[in-house]
């Protein structure tokens, strides 16, 4: 039967569970609400940019869609994510918010260049806007924006996709305040150019999302330290233990965000050669690595050190 240490680890583990579930429904209430504001704008959005011309708010608008997609992307992954694990599927769909991710960044880069041949052509062919209308739906845009923002913010830091449909909204809230200020400038001086200007602007402004999203999710996929954790650190604290010789083959990966994964040869010192020791030992290094470093799921191989250098 487990000891008393074993069962409060259980107990523990059990509600950190029951707490991330709770935090990952309100997370997916949160990007239905966000959803719902970005959409209806979107449509005001890609109605006045098509009546007054303007292709700094039909950019803005095609950053908006690009938001819905990424929140509708989430919502789904959000309800794949809590299927159970099962023997084909080990971790369940976990990966799968980091693969939506990174569909969301490409997309992203996709919208910018779209953008960009758009803008060229209004420099070529320059088209007549609509200042005063612009204006206003540019302003109706930013309110959208800022209060989908809002909505997401309690919640941005408990996953990648959340996280990103926030990032995506500030810029998307910047893009709004850039077609601002082009309707203020046509409509107090009637200066044209400034309107595909501004969507280059905020295709700029897509892309550092886009690219920085990209970064994220790419150094997940391939399993690149997490950030924020130092391998050399976590090296160190493992052997600084009183009984570790030496501490061979770490890898630390993330499966998804917020999921660190560690595995590790531990090899340990001749005077710790008794099945106590060694289950004492596993506990403590599994227990610092969860209080200091907060991984959760590490897999320790214990092995004497005379092991390998008869086993090469």
């Amino acid at each position: 039967m487990p000891d008393n240490a074993g069962r409060h680890k259980d107990r523990e583990t059990h509600r950190r569970h029951e707490h991330g579930a709770d935090l990952r429904e309100v997370s997916r209430k949160r990007l239905w609400q966000a959803m719902a504001i970005i959409l209806i704008f979107l449509v005001i959005e890609i109605i006045g940019g098509l009546v007054t011309h303007s292709l700094a708010l039909l950019a803005d608008a095609g950053h908006m869609l690009t938001d819905v997609l990424a929140l509708a992307l989430a919502i789904f992954i959000g309800h794949l994510t809590t299927r159970p694990a099962t023997p084909e599927r080990t971790f369940g769909f976990l990966r799968a918010e980091v693969i939506g991710a990174f569909i969301n960044g490409a997309t992203l880069i996709l919208v910018v260049g779209l953008v960009f041949w758009g803008a060229a052509g209004r420099f070529v062919h320059p088209a007549q806007v609509h200042g005063a209308g612009m204006l206003g739906v540019a302003l109706a845009g930013l309110l959208a924006n800022l209060a989908g923002a809002w909505v997401l913010h309690a919640n941005r830091r408990e996953n990648l996709n959340i996280e990103g449909a926030f990032l995506h909204m500030l810029a998307d809230a910047l893009g709004s305040v850039g077609a601002v200020v082009a309707g203020l400038v046509i409509l107090l001086t009637g200066w044209m150019p400034v309107d595909p200007l501004v969507s280059i602007a905020i295709g700029l402004l897509i892309l550092w999302s886009g690219i920085g999203l990209l970064r994220r999710t790419l150094a997940i996929l391939i399993h690149a330290t997490p950030p924020g954790l130092d391998y050399h650190e976590v090296m160190a604290a493992l052997e600084t233990h009183e009984y570790v010789a030496a501490v061979h083959d770490l890898h630390i990966w993330l499966m998804t965000s917020g999921f660190p994964v560690l595995t590790a040869n531990i090899w340990l010192k001749p005077e710790c050669n008794t099945l106590p020791c060694w289950q004492q030992c596993l506990r403590e290094l599994q227990n610092m690595l969860r209080e200091r470093f907060h991984i959760e799921h590490a897999t320790l191989q214990l092995e004497p050190i005379i092991y390998p250098a008869a086993h090469p």
